[in-house]
C-alpha cells in the first residue's frame, strides 16, 4: 500500500468516525417483528418524525418537525408521523398502539399525542390518539383529519399529505378550546337568540286574536244573566309521557394496546 493510498484510507477512517455520532442519533432500523425504532435527536428526546419508508428529504424532515413543535407548544399534546415499508407480521392498529406506547412518546412526561402512521406497501394509514387526545380528536375529528390531507398522500405529496395534517390537528385543538370559552360575545348572541325565541309565540297568539274588537256599548250584552240551556261532558286532557330517544355517541371509540394503555383510532387506505 503506497502512501496516498494509506492517506485516502485515514481519510476516510476519519469520516466513518465523525459520522457515528450523527448516525447513532438519527437511527432508524426494523427488528424481526417488523417495528422500526423511533429517531432520536442528539439531545435524547424523541424526534416526531419516523420516515423509515424515505419519503421524505431531510428538508422536508426538518421542516414537518419544526411544524410540530409549534403546535405541540402550544397546545401541549405531541403529534407524531410514522411511514414504514412492511407492517411485518402485526396488524395497522397493534403497531401504532405499540410504536406509540413502548417507545414512550406523548408531551412534557405525559401520554397525551396522536400518532399517523402510513405503510407505503400496503398503502394503508392508520391514526392513534393517547391521553387527551383521545377526547380531543374523535372519530368525527380524525375522519376530518384524513378529510384533509388524504387526496395528496394519495397522489404521492408525502410532505404537503403530512403538513396538512399537522395544520389540521392545529385547528381542531383550537376549535375545542374554543368552544368551551365563554366570551362576551357568545353572551350577547345567547341573549339576542334569546329574545327572539321569546317573540315568537307572543306574535302567534296575537295573531289568533284577530276576531277580536272593542265593544262601544253594552247593548249587545244579556240582561238576564245566565241561563244554562245544554249540558254535557268532555274529555279534554290525557296524560302522556315521553322518553328521550338516546343520541348517537359523537365521542371516540377505544380500544387497550398490549401495554394496557386506552387509545383511540382509525384505519383506512390511500
Amino acid at each position: 500500500m503506497n502512501k496516498k493510498q494509506i492517506n485516502i484510507f485515514t481519510c476516510l477512517l476519519i469520516c466513518m468516525i465523525l459520522s457515528l455520532p450523527v448516525l447513532s442519533s438519527f437511527q432508524v432500523k426494523a427488528d424481526g417483528s417488523g417495528m422500526v425504532d423511533p429517531v432520536y435527536c442528539t439531545d435524547g428526546s424523541l424526534y416526531p418524525i419516523v420516515d423509515s419508508a424515505d419519503l421524505l428529504t431531510d428538508e422536508e424532515e426538518q421542516s414537518l418537525a419544526d411544524h410540530i413543535y409549534e403546535v405541540e407548544n402550544q397546545y401541549e399534546s405531541a403529534i407524531v408521523i410514522v411511514t414504514i415499508n412492511d407492517l411485518g407480521n402485526r396488524d395497522v392498529t397493534a403497531y401504532a398502539d405499540d410504536f406509540y406506547d413502548y417507545n414512550g412518546y406523548g408531551y412534557n412526561g405525559t401520554n397525551n399525542g396522536i400518532l399517523f402512521l402510513i405503510d407505503i406497501t400496503s398503502r394503508q394509514w392508520h391514526i392513534t390518539t393517547t391521553g387527551t387526545a383521545i377526547g380531543v380528536f374523535t372519530d368525527s375529528a380524525q375522519a376530518d383529519l384524513i378529510d384533509v390531507c388524504k387526496s395528496d398522500l394519495s397522489a404521492g405529496y408525502y410532505y404537503r399529505s403530512f403538513d396538512k395534517f399537522i395544520s389540521a390537528c392545529a385547528k381542531r385543538q383550537q376549535n375545542v378550546i374554543d368552544s368551551k370559552t365563554f366570551t362576551p360575545g357568545k353572551l350577547f348572541i345567547c341573549i339576542v337568540a334569546g329574545f327572539l325565541l321569546a317573540l315568537l309565540p307572543l306574535f302567534y297568539f296575537i295573531g289568533q286574536l284577530h276576531t277580536v274588537h272593542r265593544e262601544t256599548g253594552a247593548s249587545n250584552y244579556s240582561q238576564d244573566g245566565l241561563s244554562l240551556s245544554n249540558r254535557s261532558d268532555r274529555f279534554l286532557r290525557v296524560a302522556v309521557t315521553k322518553t328521550a330517544r338516546p343520541k348517537e355517541s359523537s365521542g371516540s371509540s377505544t380500544h387497550s394496546g398490549s401495554s394496557g394503555t386506552s387509545h383511540g383510532g382509525s384505519s383506512g387506505s390511500f
